[in-house]
């Protein structure tokens, strides 16, 4: 942020950037009359920090400020997913590390992805009559989390476990249909034997795998792309899980916000609490 490099300032007007930096997120929200007042400063005192920073008016500090505070939280996330987790970590350091290791998987797959590619792929599950979720071990966890999720709305979805039934599955598919098939890596034989499958079937099918050169974003149609930064040494998959959980909910949100009377009605009336039981 500029402030922070910023020299030829009055006392009162170095007073104002301090609060600022130590109150970002509050400031980004309030005007300059309560900005002067938190600050024991004036509104003049604020006008001509703004000026000394090539800013026409407050309200274009605000938004300048909106814009630097998303950018420096980006960077902060990347920064600090950057740190891998030692085998000498304390409990509070592996705490922070996966924190962000899973934060920056899901700003990864937010920026890789296309959002003309989300709105046909919405406008898909809108006409399927069916929606068919394909991954293996831990894709097919995923997969499941996906099928819940439609069970919530009244769709019709398979989320198969097994080889043998997704590819009888895959085998008895229709065009009216939509899959979904799921793959970190985009080279596991078995969704690429089904993603040949319903090629076949002309059945409308999106891959949601890593931004790589794979076998199965060339069959797929519409490609969602997932975090591509998985380390060696993963375990269960655990940051592509995370961004591929995450646009799995942007699809389920755009899509009930086609219908969002019918479908948060839907989702309510089959909302379980968590103290329910089978007495």
């Amino acid at each position: 942020m500029k402030m922070r490099s910023i020299k030829d300032l009055s006392p009162s007007e170095r007073h104002v950037v301090e609060y600022i930096l130590n109150n970002l997120n509050e400031v980004s929200n309030i005007g300059i009359v309560e900005l002067a007042e938190k600050s024991f400063t004036s509104t003049s005192t604020i006008r001509r920090l703004c000026a000394k920073l090539g800013i026409d008016s407050y309200i274009d500090f605000r938004l300048q400020l909106s814009m630097d505070l998303k950018s420096y939280m980006k960077e902060s996330i990347i920064k600090e997913a950057a740190i891998p987790v030692k085998k000498h970590d304390s409990m509070q350091d592996i705490i922070r590390k996966v924190s962000y290791f899973n934060a920056k998987s899901i700003i990864d797959s937010k920026d890789i992805n296309d959002v003309k590619v989300f709105n046909k792929v919405v406008e898909l599950m809108t006409k399927a009559r069916r929606w068919d979720f394909y991954g293996i071990g831990p894709s097919n966890i995923v997969a499941k989390d996906a099928a819940l999720k439609c069970l919530r709305l009244g769709i019709d979805s398979s989320a198969f476990e097994t080889n043998l039934e997704m590819f009888i599955n895959a085998k008895a598919s229709e065009p009216n249909r939509l899959a979904f098939l799921i793959s970190y890596t985009g080279e596991t034989g078995d969704i690429l034997g089904v993603a040949k499958e319903l090629m076949l079937r002309k059945v409308p099918s999106v891959s949601l795998t890593g931004l790589s050169d794979n076998p199965l974003k060339k069959i797929c149609k519409y490609n969602l792309f997932v975090d591509a930064s998985e380390p060696a040494d993963r375990l269960g998959a655990m940051y592509s899980r995370t961004s591929t959980l995450n646009v799995i909910d942007v699809l389920f949100t755009a899509y009930i916000n086609t219908d969002y009377v019918k479908l948060i009605k839907r989702a309510t009336e089959t909302y379980v609490p968590k103290t329910y039981n089978n007495k």
